[in-house]
């Protein structure tokens, strides 16, 4: 593990691993600063999961974690929904993050399945499914370029499922949605967290 934390530019007594139960499974994740959560499983990523499993039947193939900070939501899904997954992120270190807690997790996720970056730049598949707790506080301006990538990566018949908060540009977010993909759904409103989901359609 020493050459992982080599790479990174924190210090390797940053880095600290924390242990919750989702689902009475126990999970143990491995973080460090300046990463989303970094203490504790995001309260809006476990709702987002919760409300994907309630409809597990609508969810296979591939599915892509995008916006993965250290794994939290693909990671999750793996172990109760069977699929191919993929995780991605910007932050390099997230992304390192997520390929030990990946392994941490006993998880069928491939090393190589996890890689990072900026939305779909470096990305040349479709999946048929995204979900995605995406960088909201960033500004509107990568949000719908994050809508506009899912789209243009789904296969017909694939959604976009996200999780954001109603004071963050629920509703506007939602608008979008439909502009884009001709309809939007809210599966959850939960703490001020809303689930949104939508379907390529054609």
């Amino acid at each position: 593990m020493r050459h992982y934390f080599v790479a990174c530019s924190h210090k390797e007594s940053e880095y600290f691993t924390f242990t919750e139960q989702f689902n009475n499974v126990n999970f143990t994740f491995k973080s460090c600063p300046d990463v989303f959560s970094k203490n504790q499983l995001d309260y809006g990523s476990l709702v987002l999961v919760e409300n994907i499993l309630e409809r597990e039947e609508l969810f296979g193939g591939k599915i892509m974690d995008m916006c993965c900070g250290y794994g939290t939501i693909g990671i999750l899904l793996s172990k109760f929904l069977s699929a191919e997954y993929y995780l991605s992120d910007v932050n390099s270190t997230a992304v390192e993050l997520a390929k030990v807690n990946a392994k941490l997790n006993k998880t069928n996720i491939h090393e190589d399945n996890i890689f990072v970056s900026d939305l779909f730049e470096q990305i040349d598949i479709n999946f048929n499914h995204i979900v995605s707790n995406p960088p909201i506080k960033v500004g509107k301006k990568v949000l719908l370029a994050f809508v506009d990538g899912s789209y243009e990566h789904l296969e017909v018949g694939g959604t976009l499922t996200l999780v954001i908060k109603k004071n963050l540009g629920a509703d506007s977010l939602k608008k979008y949605l439909i502009e884009k993909f001709g309809n939007a759904e809210i599966w959850d409103r939960d703490k001020g967290y809303y689930i949104l989901h939508s379907k390529k359609m054609a």
